[in-house]
């Protein structure tokens, strides 16, 4: 067969979608199988720096979707918003505080789409990033879990975030600030995280097996 004709064939087809089932596989919890915990922290690594950029791309569109004042929104206080610090002393209590975050960001998040459901065109692409965002938080969340799994076998994982409480009703102004206040803190969380596991890497936890 001529080089022209296999670029032309269905093998071309099959190449592309293995390149895009690999390239999601890279962003998508992996469990651990007959005993090894497979190398998730060089792949959270990853992606949190892939979600640390997108939160940029998508606290940036919220603000832009909001019409006039929307730099202000940010500075302004909210209750009940988790904040961007990691917590806890030792690995084992601040990979738990960044698993409990991720649920509660992820439940925040998904405030805000509902909220933005009721200002916003259908049609506007802050919802396709918001759902993204959402997406990648179940997957790093998972993640950590494995990898809190691999570190510690003997001890108790955080449960993951209770159900937040039914928020008050908010008038347009204060979804949008809550809005802005949400994606911000989890933008900086995010960053957080990814120094928090780039620590982790340097400390030498790699690959870790369960059996061990």
């Amino acid at each position: 067969m001529s080089l022209q004709a296999l670029w032309t064939s269905p093998a071309l087809a099959l190449l592309s979608l293995l390149l895009v089932l690999n390239t999601e596989r890279a962003h998508t919890a992996v469990p651990c199988r007959n005993g090894e915990c497979v190398c998730l922290l060089p792949k959270s690594i990853r992606l949190s720096k892939f979600m640390k950029k997108e939160a940029d791309d998508l606290l940036k569109t919220y603000m832009d979707s909001q019409g006039d004042f929307s730099e202000l929104f940010c500075q302004m206080p909210v209750n009940g918003v988790p904040d961007a610090e990691i917590t806890g002393h030792g690995t084992l209590e601040r990979l738990g505080n960044i698993y409990t975050k991720l649920g509660l960001f992820l439940k925040h998040i998904t405030v805000v789409t509902e909220e933005q459901q009721n200002l916003q065109d259908p049609e506007n692409p802050l919802f396709q990033l918001l759902a993204d965002a959402k997406a990648h938080i179940g997957n790093l969340a998972t993640n950590i879990k494995y990898i809190l799994q691999a570190l510690y076998p003997n001890d108790t994982i955080p449960e993951a975030a209770e159900i937040l409480p039914r928020a008050p009703s908010r008038n347009v102004f204060q979804q949008k600030i809550h809005g802005c206040v949400v994606l911000l803190r989890h933008r900086d969380f995010l960053s957080h995280v990814l120094q928090e596991l780039k620590g982790l890497w340097v400390k030498g936890h790699a690959c870790t097996s369960r059996a061990e």
